[in-house]
């Protein structure tokens, strides 16, 4: 990811506008397909509570709830994102960059863990079905592949190639020459700042999934589960806020929790598992039947601990990254006093 903006170009520059136009009208149509996906799987979960059919299991709108939030604020986000990129605003570029880049990085860590983990037993779901011919597996898997590939790889590659280009930043700059909030903040922290509003944010629809979350080997929930999860939101919110104004006890404080919650999380998917946890968000018995039956949740209880581990490595690793940022925000402040 950029450090910083490109750099100007040179006067002759290549205007990009049409490029922003497309990509912008492209970003609201997605955004606009995120924004239906909300009321259609609260919509699917109320027919499926409604229409009981004999093998399936029957469906709770409530635990819809927090997808279908993911989605309504994506949608908005995309439509917000391609109407400042239409316009060429400078927030749009900067912005569009750092969901891109963590779109991307997040869509290749998905990927794998569709080749490795999920792949194998949808093969072997595939195969237990009576007349099923063997190509069928084959075929399940390329197509799922290709949409994972196509939706959260090449989508947002294709962004980064068009708005990385030093030309669209020097069209943004010249048709929007005001100084907006997002260059008041390097993109590093500023994508560390997003990350931390969006998991502050997230925080409440944890409370209304029974406030279910790790604590040192075991599954909180109920009302100190709701408790614990508002508080974490607000604590949340606290650092990234202190983040993008660079405040080195943010910094602190974002090192501090994330060895804190990686350790918990350890422990937590060490001795619990994920069966646990859908068991304390009060999932259905026959939704819960069916987990144990697909194997994934044994699998995703194998992995998480080393999953965990690697992320807070991750973590730790751009902590360390970008703790140059907030040595010369405090020294900036020093000098300002």
């Amino acid at each position: 990811m950029s450090t910083v903006p490109p750099p100007t170009a040179a006067p002759a520059y290549r205007d990009r506008s049409t490029a922003l136009l497309l990509s912008g009208i492209f970003q609201i149509l997605i955004g606009g397909l995120c924004g239906l996906m909300a009321p259609l799987m609260i919509f699917g979960a109320m027919m499926g509570s409604i229409v009981k059919t004999p093998h399936a299991a029957p469906m709770n709108v409530r635990m819809m709830i927090p997808g279908a939030a993911f989605y309504l604020v994506l949608g908005v986000a995309f439509v917000w994102l391609g109407i400042g990129s239409i316009r060429a605003r400078r927030w749009a570029w900067s912005l569009t960059v750092i969901l891109s880049w963590l779109w991307l990085l997040g869509g290749l860590v998905g990927v794998v863990f569709f080749a490795f983990l999920f792949s194998p037993l949808m093969r072997a779901a595939v195969a237990e079905q009576p007349n099923a011919p063997p190509q069928l597996a084959v075929l399940v898997q390329i197509f799922t592949g290709g949409f994972l590939g196509c939706a959260f790889i090449l989508l947002p590659a294709v962004f980064l190639l068009v708005y990385q280009r030093a030309s669209v930043w020097a069209t943004c700059e010249r048709r929007d020459p005001q100084i907006r909030w997002t260059d008041r903040c390097p993109m590093p922290v500023l994508a560390l700042s997003l990350v931390l509003a969006y998991c502050a944010a997230s925080m409440p629809l944890v409370a209304v999934m029974h406030g279910v979350m790790p604590l040192f080997g075991v599954w909180l929930s109920g009302m100190a589960g709701v408790v614990g999860s508002l508080l974490l939101a607000v604590f949340n919110a606290w650092l990234a806020w202190g983040a993008y104004r660079l405040k080195m006890a943010a910094w602190w404080g974002i090192l501090l929790f994330w060895i804190v919650g990686s350790i918990s999380s350890v422990v937590t998917f060490s001795r619990c598992g994920f069966m646990a946890m859908y068991e304390k968000m009060q999932f259905p018995a026959a939704q819960l039947e069916m987990m144990r039956k697909s194997g994934v949740m044994e699998s995703m209880s194998r992995w998480a601990p080393w999953i965990a581990l690697v992320s807070a490595a991750v973590w730790l690793g751009y902590l360390l990254y970008v703790h140059r940022y907030f040595v010369h925000g405090d020294a900036d402040e020093a000098g300002m006093l």
